[in-house]
């Protein structure tokens, strides 16, 4: 399971522009499994991703030093895994566990065609450029931009604040810096929302096929309930939730 830690600390995620060097073996180990994966679905891209190469804490804040990499070596590590700590690609994401006017916590269900089918994960995503300004990487602009994205929701809507972060384990190589927020809206006025957002994403980048509510007083037995896959996060993290 995933190391979901109540934020307390300053977060400070420094970008340098270079490629993280990966050993000559596991490059070609990566271009095979690429090849294999998008044979097995077309739909793959190996786009750039970005990765923590360096971690330093004290009791005041978390400075992570952040270089490029790829998809590829995303997955890579995801589905086979990597030994060499120093060559995991240990991706920082952002997301945000909504929370309606009703008390329903609000997860999404990936699409048939994206890597994992019918995954359930938070709105939220990876890196990307547009989040890196002046050499740090904004964390908030980041879960702005994916929620708009994926949900068609302004976070400035949102009362929200980052409470946790997800730390690596052996079974996923991530960082996530986690925000909850309350929405005015119920469950029933997102589900519409979404619905009629759902034929623009069709006809662009579907990312969610649905979403999915648990209330809240209940939410750790009906995400159990469900069979789909889901992030190694998802349930400690609502385990902490319940507690607000």
């Amino acid at each position: 399971m995933s190391k979901i830690v109540k934020l307390d600390k300053k977060i400070i995620l420094k970008y340098e522009d270079r490629q993280i060097n990966l050993s000559s073996e596991l490059k070609q180990n990566i271009e095979k499994f690429w090849k294999d994966a998008v044979k097995e679905n077309p739909n793959l891209y190996n786009g750039q991703d970005y990765i923590v190469e360096t971690v330093k804490e004290t009791q005041e804040k978390i400075e992570m030093l952040v270089v490029k990499s790829n998809y590829a070596h995303y997955l890579y590590d995801e589905r086979i895994g990597i030994k060499e700590s120093k060559y995991r690609c240990c991706s920082p994401w952002g997301g945000i566990l909504l929370l309606t006017e009703d008390n329903y916590f609000v997860i999404g269900e990936m699409d048939e065609k994206m890597s994992i089918p019918y995954c359930l994960q938070l709105p939220g995503g990876a890196i990307d450029k547009l989040d890196i300004i002046d050499g740090k990487i904004n964390i908030e602009e980041n879960i702005k931009r994916e929620l708009k994205e994926e949900l068609n929701i302004n976070l400035n809507d949102v009362d929200y604040k980052l409470e946790f972060i997800e730390y690596p384990d052996k079974t996923r190589n991530a960082y996530g810096f986690i925000a909850l927020g309350k929405i005015k809206q119920s469950k029933n006025d997102l589900e519409k929302r979404f619905e009629v957002f759902k034929e623009y994403l069709i006809k662009n980048e579907l990312e969610f096929n649905r979403l999915v509510f648990l209330n809240k007083e209940s939410a750790l037995e009906e995400l159990d309930s469900l069979n789909n896959y889901k992030r190694p996060y998802l349930r400690d993290l609502i385990n902490e939730a319940v507690k607000y």
